[in-house]
């Protein structure tokens, strides 16, 4: 059970403690079966430090369920049970409403990449965990990474509940890399996906789904692990993770995670770094009441590649060599990202909680880059003497921070005969982004393809430039929600809420420099606000102890800020989601599998088109248009038999417009840089007998066929990995992962992709070796 929520009363005893023999027994051994503590047993502050000098900095952490006070009595519910390292399920979350529920009792399409499934295929990216889960598809939008699921874009990612928003391509100006979204695998327990609407935890945003990455947290016994990864591009990654209690009484638990990396591409001049700390602590302050603090540092620095790769003059595939780099050599991004968060949890009794978190970050980035580039239309691609285009030559500086407030109180009445449960739920984020935009004119320059080095054009001094902008963004968003889950039966559940939203952005565009010159065109400053009222209601009945049904409807809202013809507003873009399904939860609840046929509906979608604003601004206008999307996800994940786990999922989802102001695009596919057909697949088996040392995987990923929103057709394609796992003794494991096994060539998908641009290789076979270390 999760440290971080456990419902617990503390019991003085007068019996003394027993000697400590944890040496003999699991970390996952009952509380019944546990030790007392004794000080042999704790993690001291000294031996923390000693641990950490010792340890090639590394890190995936187990994360223990429980943690001994004396004698522990459980009266409440955990958020989460469930062992990220060796499971492929969760038992509960909350990430749909305000209320903890299993996989079976949520009336919607849930998942869970734990860490047992990303160890296992030798992921070290939130990309590429994302890229494994059912009805998730992560394009390209320049040198971003943008989730999207039913065929919208996912906008909002959230960090132990707390939502920030990542967004859509050029939300923020700049089609460099979000520093919001340096997200680190080994800062989290495991990631949680909710697929449609989240209107009761979210309210604003497109309706494809929500991501929840919950971090990892204090241990209630010693736990110290190093992990150093390598792979044949020359990628090295060292972890670290110490975790324990600091005194006597275990009511003072803390846990440090560390990460160092070297990142090699497959790409030529392609590299990074990667520095991370993560620290958290928590007591237990009387009875029941918990308090947490915590924060983390993160850097990053990458090489940029805005453009990717062109497509060949007769318009067809140039089969440029995967490693090939159009970029500059001078190419590079700084990424920082600070957050610091404390968070109270108390049970004001056995059946009622409240829990609250503050949390603040600040982020920044600086990112510079040029590369070669043709026209997205038919004929930008290589010229018929083997050149292109040198593109904008640009530099972004972001400076951008957070403060985000969310209280919950959610428990259990007892009404006609039955035990109900309810939630309330309070949420305040304030967004802060200044963005400076700065390019140098290119002068009309060409460069040959073929022999490109990386030095055809200079890095510029950044303290003259050609042209300069400013913008400066704010986003507030308040919610209120509530809602019940209603047992009606004993097989009959109704779970209703609303939530209150309340979205404010105020946004200004400053035009400073232009050609040289300075620039004279009107500044740009806008203040929209909205409110909704946000229904959810679903209702689950159980057909038998495995088996259960369920429909649900909610909904979520989207301010339009581009103009109308006339010039004035869109109306507000309003997502709902209908969906109706069966759920099993077999083998103790090791075992979750799902089906679900949806349909999302979303109104008022603005939409550029070619004409100019009456208003005299003469800004481009947008039109409002209808979409739909329709499918179905089908999921099974968790333990198949003893020493058996998999998690396999599929998607089939169809998109159109079905409605517009002409008929243009009425009937077509709003989305069609997602597949139709997706399945995601991985197993492992640990082998028996004197062989259970040994642990076999085996994955894939297979989807249909996509287009770019210039109509270039990007073939389906299955990709392959394979995983060998080795315990050598209780201490040491190894893990050999081997990805693309055919060594597949393709291109991800990306809506931008045109045919002087937009063509991104993925990875060819890689071997990664990773060798983890546990006291």
């Amino acid at each position: 059970m999760a440290a971080s929520s456990l419902s617990f009363r503390k019991h003085i005893t007068d019996n003394p403690s027993p000697l400590c023999k944890e040496q003999l027994m699991s970390r996952h051994t009952p509380v019944s079966r546990r030790p007392s503590s004794s000080s042999s047993c704790l993690l001291r502050p000294a031996a923390v430090a000693l641990a950490l000098a010792s340890l090639p900095w590394a890190a995936h952490a187990a994360v223990d369920e429980t943690f001994q006070l004396g004698t522990v009595v459980v009266t409440g519910k955990a958020r989460l049970k469930m062992d990220s390292e060796t499971a492929f399920t969760a038992s509960s979350m909350r990430t749909t409403t305000g209320l903890s529920l299993s996989p079976r009792q949520t009336p919607q399409s849930v998942s869970v990449v734990t860490q047992a499934q990303m160890r296992g295929q030798g992921i070290r990216t939130f990309e590429g965990a994302l890229n494994t889960t059912t009805g998730v598809n992560v394009t390209r939008s320049a040198s971003r990474s943008v989730f999207m699921s039913r065929g919208f874009y996912i906008e909002q990612l959230a960090e132990d509940g707390i939502n920030t928003m990542i967004g859509a391509p050029g939300l923020n100006g700049t089609p460099g890399r979000d520093p919001k979204q340096q997200l680190d695998i080994a800062l989290y327990d495991h990631i949680e996906v909710v697929r449609g609407a989240t209107g009761l935890t979210q309210g604003v945003g497109e309706p494809g789904g929500t991501l929840n990455a919950v971090r990892k947290k204090p241990t209630s016994t010693p736990l110290v692990e190093a992990s150093l990864m390598v792979d044949r591009f020359g990628t090295v990654r060292a972890t670290g993770d110490v975790s324990g209690p600091l005194n006597e009484d275990r009511d003072l638990r803390a846990r440090l995670v560390t990460v160092l990396e070297k990142d090699r591409s497959f790409q030529d001049n392609v590299d990074g770094r990667n520095a991370l700390l993560y620290g958290v602590a928590d007591k237990t302050l009387g009875d029941g009441t918990r308090f947490t603090v915590g924060g983390l540092v993160h850097n990053t620095h990458d090489t940029p590649d805005p453009n990717g790769l062109p497509m060949a003059h007769d318009n067809t595939d140039a089969h440029l060599p995967r490693d090939k780099f159009l970029g500059m050599d001078w190419n590079k991004g700084r990424y920082r990202k600070r957050d610091a968060f404390v968070e109270l949890d108390h049970y004001l009794n056995d059946d009622w909680n409240l829990n609250a978190k503050l949390d603040y970050r600040q982020t920044h980035s600086v990112s510079e880059y040029t590369s070669l580039a043709g026209s997205g239309a038919v004929g930008g691609g290589i010229s018929a003497t083997g050149t292109l285009p040198v593109d904008d030559i640009e530099r972004y500086d972001h400076a951008g921070n957070q403060l985000a407030f969310q209280t919950n109180l959610n428990g259990s009445f007892e009404a006609l005969g039955q035990k109900h449960e309810a939630f309330m739920t309070y949420s305040y984020s304030r967004e802060k982004l200044d963005v400076r935009e700065r390019w140098q004119d290119n002068d009309g320059l060409t460069a040959p393809v073929y022999t490109f080095t990386g030095h055809e054009v200079a890095r510029p001094d950044w303290n003259t430039y050609y042209g300069q902008n400013f913008s400066h963004n704010n986003f507030y968003n308040q919610g209120l929600s509530g809602g019940v889950r209603l047992n009606v039966r004993d097989d009959l559940h109704i779970l209703v809420g609303t939530r209150y939203t309340h979205w404010k952005r105020d946004w200004a565009y400053i035009y400073d420099t232009r050609n040289g010159q300075p620039d004279t065109r009107a500044n740009t400053q806008l203040i929209t606000r909205r409110s909704r009222f946000i229904p959810y209601a679903g209702v689950t009945y159980d057909l038998d102890d495995v088996n259960s049904i369920y429909l649900n409807y909610t909904s979520m809202f989207k301010v339009n800020t581009n103009p109308a013809l006339d010039g004035g507003p869109l109306p507000v873009t309003q997502g709902r989601n209908y969906e109706v399904g069966w759920k099993a939860a077999a083998n103790e609840g090791k075992l979750n599998a799902s089906v679900a046929l949806f349909q999302v509906d979303q109104d008022n979608t603005a939409v550029r088109s070619n004409l100019r604003t009456t208003d005299g601004t003469r800004r481009w206008a947008w039109f409002p248009l209808t979409e739909r999307s329709r499918g179905l996800d089908a999921e099974v994940s968790g333990e198949v038999m003893p020493g058996v786990n998999l998690f396999a999922g599929y998607t089939y989802n169809k998109r159109k417009y079905t409605a517009s102001v002409g008929s243009a695009v009425a009937g077509k596919d709003f989305a069609k840089q997602m597949p139709k057909h997706m399945l995601r697949a991985y197993g492992n088996y640990r082998l028996p007998g004197e062989a259970s040392a040994w642990t076999l995987g085996l994955g894939m990923r297979m989807q249909s066929a996509t287009e770019s929103g210039w109509d270039i057709h990007n073939g389906g394609r299955t990709v392959w990995n394979a995983s060998v796992q080795y315990a050598l003794d209780a201490h040491w494991q190894f893990n050999l992962s081997l990805n693309n096994l055919t060594d597949k060539r393709y291109y991800t998908d990306n809506g931008s992709r045109g045919y002087g641009y937009g063509s991104y290789y993925g990875e060819p076979r890689n071997v990664v070796l990773t060798a983890t270390w546990r006291m």
